[in-house]
């Protein structure tokens, strides 16, 4: 159980968050509007954000290791981007027509990921996901895709197979797909198949096996928000690029987190040296605003995306908000930013945090596996490393939640089961403090 004692302190720093939750509980289920800002025993409602913290409705300030689910790159509100936006405002807000910026975003996104040959805009992750495995189908006339055991690639049904839920079936080389929640109808299972992260030879052996039947392969280059920051090992995707290409495969990196971040403006191809067929990108690409992006080879996506292709290739993808110029403006300000900074200053912040944390931890007698790369890091309780989804479900879920309990509390935003990430507007004295932090949160949790 969650210590009482970091339950009270929250609880008696966040008066009025509280009180707004039980009216927005009225309103919206669990008084949010997403499941990710959903925190125990209520969750906290922000007033601003500047730099690397926010402050929330009670005045309480936090340093902020979750910087939107890992988006806000440069921190909170940074002056490139709102004054970018500020003056694309005076211009309108959403016409469906594209304007040039957007093109000088994909040209922006292109250059520094070169095997996007071509590149689409929507509106989240979740939306580029969905659409590079559509045109993973049309291009191949195959119907399956495979996943690792522990990757998360959205909130569409396709998606939502043994991944977040920690569900697990079938043998540790062999998994059978499992539906992560609810309302995941059975022909969603059966078009799935499963592969164990990290190992080589029953990966190729399951995609051998199912190669006749499969359009894609979505591969996170580091699973994320389902398994906690797990990277891949370089020979398992070369491993995973080797057969699929044999085989007629898609191979399709979502780097929604890794891209412009892993390895810096590259993402987790220029990180490996390993080249998909498609990628899905988000996140950062935004600025702080909703988008999402897929692309890749020249000759697939014009054959299937193109609105003048071949009807019997032809996908149908859109939306009203696609492309929207204040998301483009803010991505394009982003990106011309990053540009012009040295990722080893957030990579470096993130591993003193990492081995910090770890350290920390271990000396007051937790068992503690840290996990990431670079900027971006997780507290696994375990005694064992963790390298796949089989060795994460052995977390002790309980001692991070009081961890991360402690550490709210505290002052520092650290919530149960996301990834965490530093930005650019994050100091040497911010780790400081949430080390400093951490060493009291452990003190207090070994009693």
């Amino acid at each position: 159980m969650v210590q009482q004692k970091f339950i009270d302190l929250l609880e008696s720093k966040t008066e009025k968050s509280k009180a707004i939750w039980e009216e927005a509980k009225k309103t919206l289920p669990g008084g949010v509007a997403g499941s990710a800002a959903y925190l125990s025993p209520h969750p906290i409602y922000i007033q601003k954000a500047v730099g690397g913290t926010f402050v929330d409705v009670d005045g309480n300030e936090y340093i902020d290791l979750v910087m939107g689910a890992c988006a806000n790159i440069l921190g909170h509100s940074p002056e490139p981007i709102m004054e970018a936006v500020r003056k694309r405002l005076d211009s309108g807000t959403h016409f469906m027509l594209f304007q040039q910026t957007g093109i000088k975003l994909a040209q922006k996104i292109q250059k520094h990921m070169p095997h996007m040959e071509r590149v689409r805009f929507c509106n989240s992750g979740s939306e580029a996901t969905m659409s590079a495995i559509r045109v993973a189908r049309a291009w191949t006339k195959k119907d399956k895709i495979a996943k690792p055991e522990g990757g998360y690639s959205g909130q569409h049904d396709y998606v939502l197979v043994s991944g977040t839920s920690g569900r697990t079936a079938g043998t540790d080389d062999r998994p059978i797909p499992a539906a992560d929640c609810a309302g995941i109808p059975q022909f969603i299972l059966d078009n799935t198949v499963v592969l164990p992260w990290n190992n080589i030879d029953a990966t190729v052996s399951i995609i051998k096996e199912h190669a006749d039947e499969l359009a894609a392969l979505l591969v996170e280059p580091m699973q994320g928000f389902g398994m906690g920051d797990v990277p891949a090992d370089k020979d398992y995707l070369e491993a995973l690029r080797k057969v699929t290409t044999e085989n007629n495969i898609l191979l399709i990196y979502d780097e929604i987190v890794t891209g412009f971040r892993m390895g810096g403006l590259g993402g987790g191809a220029a990180y490996y040296g390993v080249t998909p067929d498609l990628t899905c990108c988000g996140k950062v690409i935004g600025g702080g605003f909703p988008i999402g992006a897929y692309g890749g080879r020249a000759d697939i996506m014009e054959a299937t995306v193109n609105p003048g292709a071949d009807p019997d290739k032809k996908v149908f993808q859109s939306g009203t908000f696609t492309g929207n110029p204040i998301a483009m403006t803010a991505g394009l300000a982003c990106l011309t930013e990053l540009e012009n900074k040295d990722f080893s200053y957030i990579d470096n912040l993130g591993e003193k945090l990492r081995n910090g944390i770890g350290k920390i931890g271990k000396d007051h007698g937790f068992e503690i596996q840290m996990t990431g790369v670079g900027s971006v890091f997780y507290p696994h309780f375990n005694s064992q490393p963790v390298r796949t989804m089989r060795d994460k479900i052995k977390d002790d879920v309980e001692k991070n939640r009081e961890f991360c309990t402690g550490m709210i509390a505290n002052g520092v935003y650290l919530p149960p089961v996301h990834p965490a990430a530093t930005c650019f507007s994050h100091t040497e004295d911010d780790v400081v403090q949430v080390l400093s932090v951490a060493e009291k949160v452990f003190r207090e949790m070994k009693g």
